[in-house]
């Protein structure tokens, strides 16, 4: 084999590595509306519950252990990517209020894990164990 044949092969991997890697990042942020129809009741580490439920106008959720556990906040629009199969990376900003939210739900183990900045100036950073998952007909 030639030099000249030898660097087009190498090339040619390259190109092809690189291809390959461009692919699985656009399916990493590919923005995904699986989560639509989903409700989940969590319990986070430090004993505050809630319930959350994605639909197509927004996130909503209740504090369970809060004063008014019956108060749904939201709708708030929400963004999600499905970082594996039934993983999911969700986030909102919940205008008026200053809070920024995080969720990073795996519904193969039942587990969620939340990051907050609440109110601009309060970090909230736990792990919760799912107690419950339902999804509507129409979730993807």
């Amino acid at each position: 084999m030639n030099i000249q044949r030898i660097l087009l092969l190498v090339l040619a991997l390259f190109i092809s590595n690189a291809n390959a890697a461009e692919s699985e990042l656009n399916e990493l942020v590919e923005k995904t509306r699986k989560l639509n129809g989903t409700t989940i009741s969590y319990e986070y580490t430090s004993g505050k519950a809630y319930n959350v439920k994605f639909e197509e106008a927004g996130v909503s959720y209740r504090y369970l252990t809060g004063s008014k556990p019956a108060l749904w906040w939201g709708p708030f629009p929400y963004q999600a990517f499905e970082v594996e199969d039934n993983v999911f990376m969700a986030a909102w900003f919940e205008q008026g209020y200053g809070d920024y939210v995080t969720l990073l739900v795996n519904l193969n183990n039942n587990l969620l894990y939340g990051s907050a900045i609440l109110r601009g100036e309060d970090v909230h950073f736990h792990g919760a164990k799912i107690n419950t998952i339902s999804r509507s007909k129409h979730a993807e």
